[in-house]
C-alpha cells in the first residue's frame, strides 16, 4: 500500500463516522468533474484509463476542515458513436428507397472498481444513401450517439476513488452492402464525464476558529493572528468545485465559516494597531468599525505620526458583529493564548455585549501612538436615537464622529460649567449643565473635541438608532482612587457586625 492509499484509508473514516448535527446547520457542497473526449481511427480503437486527481480527492472529498461529511454520489456519463467517409459509386436510376451502402459493427465500454457493473454500448450502424439520390458524397457523416448515465453512491472505501476507469471502443467488422461501396475512413468517438459530489455539514464558528489556530500553531508573536486569518481565508475562498453549486452551498457563503474568518481578521487588525505604538508612517486597511475608529483617532489627534486614515480591505464580509469586535480586541489586549481565545470567542458569540452608557473597554493610548491618552470604547444604540455616555474626569476629550452621526449634545451630569466644543464650525459652543446644544451636521468622519473639567460627566448624543461603536480619547484622566486599607477594614468590621445580628 503506497503513502497516498494509506492516507486515504485513514481519512476515509469521514465517510462512515457521521456525527449528529443540528437540522438547521448550513451545508457546503464540493465536487470533482473529470471530462473525457477521445477520437481514434477504426483500426486503432480506443483504450484509455482515466483517474481522478488525488489532490482534489484529498481536498474536496476527505477534508475534515470543511465540516462533517453528510452525503455524496457519483455520476458517470458515457457517450459513444462513429463517423465515416464512404465511396459510393452511385446508380443510374433514381431509387425509390434508401440504399444500404455499408454496415459497421462496434462497441464501447467502461469498467472499473468505481462502477459496480461494466457499461457496454452497441455503436453498430448501417450507413445508407437516401431515396431519390443517385449518389451520396464522401463527406464525413456521424452516426447516432449512444449514451449511458449512472448515478451511484460513493464507495465505502475512499481508496477506491483513486482506481481508474477503463474506456474502450472498437470496431469488430466492416461489411459492404452495395456493390463497389467502400470505406474511405472511419473514426470512433467517445466522450463523457465522471463527477463526484459531496455535502459537508458546516461546523460552528468556534470550531472553525480552533481549526485555523491549530493549523497555524507554528507561528507566534505579531504574526499569530495574521497567519490564522490567512489560513481560514484560504479555506473560505478555496476552489472546492469544478461544477457550480447553489450560492447557499458555497463555502464562501457559509455563515459560520464567514463569521470565523471575520473574528480572526478582527484579531489580526487589532494586533496590527496595538503593535503600531508610536511607529511613524504606518498604514492600515481594515473593514471593521472598531479598529478603523481607533486608528483614525490616533492618526488625526497625533499628526506627527504621519499616518493616513485607515483604508478598506479588499476582503469583504456580508455581516458585521460590533459586540464581537470589542470582545476580540479585549482578548488581543490581554494577550490570551489559543485555548483562551477559542473559549472567549465561544462566550462572546453566546453572550453578546449589550449597549450601555459606560465604556465597555479602556486601555492606554500609547499602544496606538497617543501618549498620555486613555482610549475608551462605547457600545451604543437605542430605538429613540438618544444615548448617554459616561466620561471619566479628564482635561479634554476627542470623540470619533462618523458621517451623519450625532449633531446635538446634552450635558446631563457633571460640573456646573459643563463642557466646551473645541475647534470646527461650532468651536467655542458651551454646553452647560442641563443644556442641549446643536453642534452641526457632518458628511464626513471627523475628530470632535470637547473640553474637560476634571469632573466625571454624562453626555447625551442623538442619532444612534442602531447599535454603533464610539471611540473616545481622554487626556489627563483622573484615576478612580482605590479603597484604602482602613476603609476596607472598616467595611469588614461592619459586615461582621451585621452577620452577628442576623445570627
Amino acid at each position: 500500500m503506497d503513502g497516498t492509499t494509506s492516507r486515504l484509508s485513514l481519512w476515509g473514516m469521514a465517510f462512515s463516522l457521521l456525527l449528529p448535527c443540528s437540522s438547521n446547520a448550513s451545508e457546503i457542497a464540493t465536487n470533482i468533474q473529470y471530462t473525457f473526449n477521445e477520437t481514434a481511427d477504426f483500426s486503432a480503437g480506443i483504450d484509455k484509463a482515466i483517474t481522478l486527481d488525488a489532490a482534489k480527492i484529498d481536498a474536496r472529498l476527505l477534508n475534515s476542515r470543511l465540516g462533517t461529511f453528510s452525503s455524496g454520489d457519483l455520476v458517470f456519463t458515457i457517450n459513444a458513436n462513429q463517423s465515416v467517409s464512404l465511396n459510393d459509386p452511385g446508380v443510374t436510376t433514381s431509387p425509390s428507397e434508401a440504399r444500404q451502402l455499408i454496415q459497421v459493427n462496434g462497441s464501447a465500454s467502461a469498467s472499473g472498481a468505481l462502477l459496480p457493473a461494466a457499461v457496454s454500448l452497441n455503436i453498430g450502424s448501417i450507413w445508407i444513401c437516401p431515396a431519390n439520390f443517385l449518389q451520396c458524397n464522401s463527406n464525413q457523416a456521424f452516426g447516432t450517439v449512444k449514451s449511458n448515465t449512472q448515478t451511484l453512491s460513493l464507495p465505502a472505501d475512499p481508496a477506491t476513488l483513486l482506481t481508474p476507469i477503463r474506456l474502450q471502443s472498437s470496431i469488430s467488422s466492416v461489411t459492404p452492402l452495395a456493390e463497389n461501396s467502400t470505406l474511405n475512413y472511419g473514426k470512433l468517438h467517445l466522450n463523457g464525464s465522471l463527477q463526484l459530489n459531496a455535502l459537508f455539514t458546516a461546523k460552528t464558528s468556534t470550531q472553525y476558529v480552533s481549526d485555523a489556530l491549530l493549523a497555524t500553531s507554528a507561528t507566534s508573536g505579531s504574526q499569530r493572528w495574521a497567519a490564522a486569518a490567512t489560513d481560514i481565508q484560504a479555506l473560505r475562498n478555496g476552489s472546492w468545485t469544478d461544477v457550480a453549486v447553489a450560492s447557499n452551498l458555497q463555502a464562501s457563503k457559509t455563515p459560520t465559516l464567514e463569521a470565523a474568518h471575520r473574528l480572526l481578521a478582527i484579531a489580526r487588525d487589532s494586533a496590527t494597531i496595538l503593535n503600531s505604538g508610536s511607529t511613524a508612517g504606518t498604514s492600515l486597511a481594515t473593514n471593521f468599525s472598531l479598529t478603523k475608529q481607533l486608528w483614525n483617532v490616533a492618526a488625526t489627534a497625533a499628526p506627527a505620526l504621519g499616518r493616513d486614515l485607515a483604508g478598506s480591505s479588499s476582503v469583504s464580509f456580508s455581516t458585521t458583529d460590533l459586540a464581537a469586535e470589542i470582545a476580540v480586541l479585549r482578548m488581543v489586549l490581554d494577550g490570551v493564548d489559543d485555548t483562551s481565545f477559542v473559549a472567549g470567542v465561544e462566550h462572546a458569540l453566546n453572550n453578546p455585549l449589550t449597549t450601555g452608557s459606560a465604556p465597555v473597554l479602556s486601555f492606554d493610548g500609547s499602544l496606538i501612538g497617543l501618549n498620555g491618552a486613555t482610549m475608551s470604547v462605547f457600545y451604543l444604540g437605542d430605538s429613540s436615537g438618544r444615548v448617554d455616555i459616561d466620561l471619566a474626569a479628564a482635561d479634554r476629550y476627542a470623540l470619533w464622529r462618523t458621517a451623519y452621526s450625532f449633531d446635538s449634545i446634552a450635558f446631563l451630569q457633571g460640573a456646573q460649567e459643563g463642557v466646551t466644543v473645541m475647534g470646527g464650525n461650532y468651536g467655542g459652543t458651551q454646553i452647560g449643565l442641563g443644556e442641549y446644544e446643536y453642534v452641526g451636521e457632518i458628511y464626513n468622519d471627523e475628530l470632535f473635541y470637547l473640553s474637560g473639567n476634571q469632573a466625571a460627566s454624562r453626555l447625551q448624543l442623538n442619532n444612534f438608532y442602531s447599535n454603533q461603536l464610539l471611540v473616545v480619547a481622554s487626556w489627563a484622566v483622573t484615576p478612580v482612587p482605590e479603597p484604602s486599607v482602613y476603609c476596607l477594614l472598616l467595611f469588614g468590621l461592619v459586615l461582621v457586625g451585621r452577620m452577628k445580628k442576623i445570627r
